[in-house]
């Protein structure tokens, strides 16, 4: 048994606060890296360090947590793993013999950063970024390891395994929640399956487990509440939370000034509701730490433990408010009609009349059911598909909006998608979207949080009153969820097995590339072993010139223009317009029979022209 094991046994161990908040404040430059200033100012942590031993806290955590592989790979640091988490160690220490006291050095790793993806190659290289880091913490002599702000119990597990398979000392795992509204009820930020969180963390017998970072005091306590009652006495508990929700203040991230008081309070609750491990992370300061240290003073956790409360406080729900019903094209989708988009590019300003004035060409032709609008096409600048669509629908043309993870992150979509679903959107298709080239860099600037299966994920999620980090949101909208396929597609089996992997995540129709003979298609359903699994509108593209054929072919990803459909625009010189609306018009009528539907892709410039398909 470990000198940390003892002390944890039989006292409150407090911690000290937030390091990479302090770095940010003290700092005389920006900081690109906190992890790096281990080597850019030593004296600086050296000072952080010796500041919070100084006022109370009796374990401190080596400024390591960005400083596995992956992150340090961002900043050009990535063969320096070892010498950074060195460093990291080396200054712990020396503040330890510099104040003279009985302080503990924490090894502190935090998640890598990595895409979400649970299969056995990111677990081992998981493995390899923890493995590499605790291995170099461990050389300089830490005496336990924190592993913290996890948002993935999965990510933390792994990380467990990589530190056991390098070193014997204790380990301390802590998870993180989503922050939330400060002026949210307490309670409503812990996700309601934390009790499985928790237990999953009490699975890995580590020396403590428990939850850190972005819950602040108030709502960290509910958090540990629902830590004691799904694991029990046996375990024993650790709290770290932030001062709050940060601001931008003058281009920097400013957590609030909670009162030392505050922490003096929330301390002496936790220790009442069984931690034993307490102290701050982000936004707090050596003020807050002396008041946990001062509030704990002389408690005993084996005599706090027998007044924890049978459970903690419950959180009332929202009243169910009735939903409006889905769009038309689900209704028409499901009972089997045919079904006719047409599709649109908005303006790349803000006039939106010629846009608008086709649409209602449209509704009055009595052809057409929906209008799917495209975003950001070719990754050029439009008027956002979304906004495009709610004025399409004031015109009485029910629409789906493409939507793509390439312009903005999880949070932000599905706020825009509760946005619209109020106003009226009922559809939406989920594509991946065409990278932006800036600089020659394809998809440097792009955001790109998900894939488009991830995010069809996320809409489904959506729908059942989920949000994108597990938390429940209040009146759930009920999106009839579209996907691209491409049945021209030169990894069929790949698209294929994405396809299916859409459906799986929620996809209610899908709609296809743009292909001009069926040969592909029927390929297509050959690999899906029958009639595709949704309804799927089929792609009618009318070509107006062999020049436009020709580029499309070569230029744009993901579209085959047979040499036969190229030969016969060109033949046709000036008559390749008709021409090529001719075969556009063969493949509506064939795809009566082998489609549920199609849309059809307007010309840019006049895409009322679209309707002569049916002439």
């Amino acid at each position: 048994m470990t000198a940390f094991i003892e002390a944890l046994a039989g006292q409150v161990l407090v911690a000290d606060g937030g390091m990479g908040s302090m770095v940010h404040q003290l700092s005389e430059r920006p900081v690109r890296c906190v992890d790096e200033v281990n080597l850019l100012a030593p004296d600086l942590i050296l000072g952080i360090h010796s500041r919070f031993i100084r006022s109370g806290a009796r374990v401190i955590e080596t400024n390591s947590f960005g400083a596995n592989r992956d992150k340090l790979a961002a900043v050009g640091l990535a063969d320096r793993v070892a010498e950074v988490n060195g460093k990291a160690v080396k200054l712990a220490r020396e503040a330890r013999e510099l104040c003279g006291a009985d302080v503990y050095v924490a090894g502190s790793i935090g998640p890598t950063g990595r895409p979400p993806r649970e299969t056995p190659a990111e677990a081992k290289a998981l493995r390899s970024a923890f493995g590499e880091q605790a291995s170099a913490l461990d050389a300089r002599g830490v005496d336990l390891f924190c592993l913290e702000t996890f948002p993935r119990v999965w990510e933390l597990e792994r990380a467990v395994e990589a530190v056991r398979e390098v070193s014997a000392l204790p380990v301390v795992a802590l998870v993180t929640f989503p922050a939330g509204d400060e002026w949210a009820d307490p309670g409503s930020m812990v996700p309601v399956d934390a009790g499985q969180t928790f237990r999953r963390l009490a699975s890995l017998g580590v020396a403590a487990i428990g939850t850190n970072c972005s819950l602040g005091p108030g709502e960290i306590l509910v958090a540990l509440e629902r830590a004691r009652e799904a694991v029990g006495d046996g375990v024993v508990l650790a709290v770290q939370p932030n001062s709050g929700l940060p601001r931008m203040v003058g281009g920097r991230f400013l957590f609030p000034p909670s009162s030392p008081d505050y922490y003096a309070w929330f301390a002496r609750e936790a220790v009442r509701l069984g931690a034993r491990l307490i102290g701050g992370c982000c936004g707090t300061t050596p003020e807050h730490v002396a008041a946990m240290a001062q509030a704990v003073a002389g408690l005993d956790p084996r005599q706090t433990a027998a007044l924890v409360p049978a459970s903690p406080p419950s959180v009332p729900e929202e009243p169910a408010e009735v939903r409006p019903e889905t769009g038309g094209l689900a209704r028409k989708l499901a009972s089997g009609r045919f079904v006719v988009s047409l599709q649109v590019d908005p303006p790349k300003g803000t006039n939106a009349a010629m846009v608008l004035e086709a649409c209602r060409a449209f509704r009055d032709s009595g052809r057409v059911d929906v209008v799917d609008v495209n975003s950001n096409p070719m990754a050029r600048l439009h008027m956002d598909a979304l906004w495009m669509s709610l004025m399409i629908e004031a015109v009485g043309v029910e629409t789906i909006p493409h939507y793509t993870p390439r312009d903005a992150g999880l949070m932000g979509i599905q706020a825009n998608l509760l946005g619209a679903w109020a106003m009226g959107i009922r559809n939406v298709l989920v594509i991946t979207g065409d990278p932006s080239v800036v600089a020659g860099e394809p998809g440097d600037r792009d955001v790109y949080q998900t894939d488009s299966i991830g995010l069809v994920r996320k809409v489904a999620e959506l729908n059942q009153g989920v949000d994108c980090y597990g938390n429940r949101i209040g009146s759930p909208p009920r999106y009839t969820i579209g996907v691209a396929v491409n049945p021209s597609h030169e990894d069929l089996e790949l698209e294929v097995r994405r396809f299916r992997e859409k459906v799986a995540a929620g996809a209610h129709f899908a709609m296809t590339q743009a292909f001009f003979e069926w040969t592909c298609w029927d390929r297509f359903l050959d690999l899906v072993g029958g009639p595709p699994p949704i309804p799927v509108l089929v792609a009618i593209w009318p070509l107006t010139s062999h020049k436009l054929a020709v580029r499309l072919h070569h230029e744009v990803p993901g579209i085959v223009v047979p040499q036969r459909v190229q030969d016969l625009l060109e033949r046709a010189g000036p008559g390749a317009r008709a021409a090529g609306f001719d075969l556009a018009r063969e493949m509506l009528d064939e795809a009566r029979r082998r489609a549920q539907g199609v849309y059809i892709i307007a010309p840019f410039k006049r895409p009322a022209a679209a309707l002569e398909l049916f002439e």
